[in-house]
């Protein structure tokens, strides 16, 4: 029989304004959340946001040089009937 390991949770204090606890306690209302759940949410989705933002792509030296290449080419001429919405003058402009 496997064994699991019992999840550590941490109570993490946090002090709120009023008007800003009424938003969030909107917002997990809305989602059908807890305040507790909706603030883990979305803590966790900021700091994935940060740490995808900072994070390093590595890749080969022939993926590199193909994509230098790619971004170094002039454009691809756009598909016809992109490039005739293109030409058209926007509706604010007629």
């Amino acid at each position: 029989m496997a064994t699991t390991t019992p999840r550590k949770e941490t109570p993490v204090s946090m002090r709120f304004r009023d008007d800003d606890l009424m938003i969030i306690d909107r917002g997990a209302e809305l989602l059908g959340l807890s305040r507790t759940e909706f603030m883990r949410r979305a803590a966790l989705h900021e700091a994935q946001a940060a740490i995808l933002n900072e994070t390093v792509i590595r890749v080969s030296p022939d993926a590199y040089d193909a994509f230098m290449q790619a971004i170094s080419s002039p454009p691809a001429a756009p598909p016809p009937k992109a490039a005739e919405r293109l030409r058209r003058s926007a509706p604010w402009e007629r």
